[in-house]
């Protein structure tokens, strides 16, 4: 090849180079975004003229978020599905990845390294900052800038409907292991998507507790980690997160009261975890209350003890804190085994159940709920003011003979209740001219796991939607820290498929 022809040879390549994107197009982060095989098809459908035009269009402007089609929307099933969190926050996808032309010694490190994103399906990026927009000062919103991290522009990139998903479980454990399988419990075949929060409070815990988060964590993959836990006595309650929003919650505060504070094992109390997502505020507590049927009045007792005593939040911010705890916080989850019982002679209630199929449906009565003994105390609002409680469509949940399905077959002959309840609680803000309503609180389902029998209770469960708003960045946050030891033992378990552990073996009380 003559010299002439070579110069001519680069000449054409750098013309064409104008218009021509490489495989790979870095951003100026450091981040690749690979181009799909949809679009290598596409260019070859419709000529170089228009790819040229359309590598043009690209080359132009920085990589940016498509929240466009993010919004809530009505399925087939019981209850309105939420927009997967996966798809809140990604600009290379799995499959862009995948179709990319690696050698088969790369493909095998790619595979290695976006294994967990089977289940995140995308991975989030960074994005580009435009330089004025950093110069930028608003002494009105954040006090910081147009950038703040728990701002209405980062709230909008991370959750572009402001709203979160909160799953809420308790369950009495009556003391034993849990079962090898906990899919019912904690990813219910009724939920489409993994909820953002998961909080799970235990009754009569088994005391090996870090076992039972390990459980949790395992059954819940690599997606969420766990944030917070915290114990009292037989008590235990675990809060889970999805991993990405570890870096917009506040620091954690916790409180613990015993009902019983003179008794050797602390079966009786409530424990507590507050924090904040953004700027809104969230208190979980999960409690046992005064068993027998007959101790409504202490039962009530109980619960305004528990009110009166917790105190948070601590260090986090709330305007006029009140001494009852749950007008301190935007939303309020109250669950565990309340042990409000059915005020309907035995036999009644059986009879019933013979003829009765479930899940009930929403628009009849249910059964002998008109004698529940919470409903009484939520309609006469002798406590739990301002709480709600969905519609029960399932069979009560205590008691069972452990390793059945059969009611009570002791000689105390107990009669099945909805002893496990799950309450609600939306704190009614100020609204101040021109603003918009805050949408209410939703639960949008309520249920409970008859296939778990190791206990003499069912697990109960239920998802709710909460609405989010943008925080100031003063708050004290939580900075990416969560239970690691529990993260790695569960992914290690998960991928070993370790099944050591028995599902009947029973742990003695603490």
């Amino acid at each position: 090849m003559t010299m002439e022809q070579s110069s001519a040879k680069f000449k054409q390549k750098k013309s064409l180079s104008k218009y021509l994107l490489p495989s790979k197009i870095p951003n100026k982060v450091g981040v690749a975004v690979i181009r799909s095989q949809s679009a290598r098809e596409n260019r070859a459908e419709h000529g170089d003229e228009s790819h040229c035009k359309r590598a043009m269009t690209i080359s132009k402007r920085p990589l940016s978020l498509n929240v466009s089609n993010m919004s809530p929307k009505k399925e087939s099933s019981n209850f309105l599905s939420v927009s997967s969190p996966l798809d809140r926050c990604a600009s290379v996808s799995e499959n862009n990845v995948a179709e990319a032309s690696l050698s088969p010694d790369e493909n095998v490190l790619m595979e290695k390294s976006i294994s967990h994103e089977s289940v995140m399906k995308e991975a989030q990026v960074l994005y580009l900052i435009p330089t004025m927009q950093a110069r930028q000062r608003n002494f009105l919103q954040g006090k910081i800038g147009a950038n703040s991290l728990l701002g209405p522009k980062e709230l909008d990139r991370v959750f572009p409907n402001r709203e979160v998903t909160i799953f809420v479980g308790t369950w009495n454990m009556n003391g034993h292991m849990p079962p090898k399988e906990l899919n019912d419990f904690v990813l219910p075949i009724g939920i489409e998507h993994v909820p953002d929060i998961l909080v799970f409070g235990t009754q009569e815990s088994c005391s090996e507790r870090f076992e039972w988060e390990v459980c949790l964590q395992e059954t819940l993959g690599p997606s969420h980690i766990l944030y917070h836990s915290i114990s009292l006595g037989t008590l235990h309650l675990a809060v889970f997160v999805r991993r990405d929003l570890i870096w917009y919650i506040s620091i954690p505060e916790d409180a613990s009261l015993s009902v019983r504070p003179g008794t050797a094992f602390r079966t009786k109390g409530a424990v507590a975890c507050s924090f904040l997502l953004f700027g809104t505020s969230f208190l979980f507590v999960t409690a046992h209350l005064t068993a027998h049927q007959e101790k409504v009045k202490e039962r009530v007792s109980d619960v305004k003890k528990i009110v009166n005593s917790l105190d948070l939040p601590k260090v986090l911010p709330c305007k006029n804190k009140s001494k009852d705890v749950t007008q301190n916080f935007d939303y309020v989850f109250w669950s565990g085994d309340l042990n409000f019982r059915l005020a309907t002679p035995r036999s009644k209630v059986l009879e019933w159940l013979s003829k009765t199929s479930f899940p009930l449906p929403e628009h009849l009565p249910h059964g002998y709920l008109h004698h529940d003994q919470l409903c009484s105390v939520l309609a006469d609002g002798a406590a739990f003011k301002g709480f709600t409680e969905a519609k029960i469509t399932f069979p009560p949940t205590y008691k069972y003979d452990p390793g059945t399905q059969n009611f009570d077959s002791s000689s105390k002959q107990r009669t099945p209740a909805y002893t496990d309840r799950i309450l609600y609680k939306q704190r009614a803000g100020r609204r101040f001219s021109g603003q918009a309503e805050t949408p209410p609180l939703q639960c949008l389902v309520y249920d409970s796991v008859s296939s778990i029998t190791t206990s003499d209770h069912k697990p109960v469960w239920g998802v709710f939607k909460a609405h989010v708003r943008p925080g100031l960045d003063t708050i004290p946050l939580q900075a990416g820290l969560f239970h690691r030891d529990v993260y790695l033992e569960g992914l290690k378990r998960r991928a070993t498929l370790n099944d050591s552990k028995t599902g009947t073996a029973v742990c003695s009380i603490q």
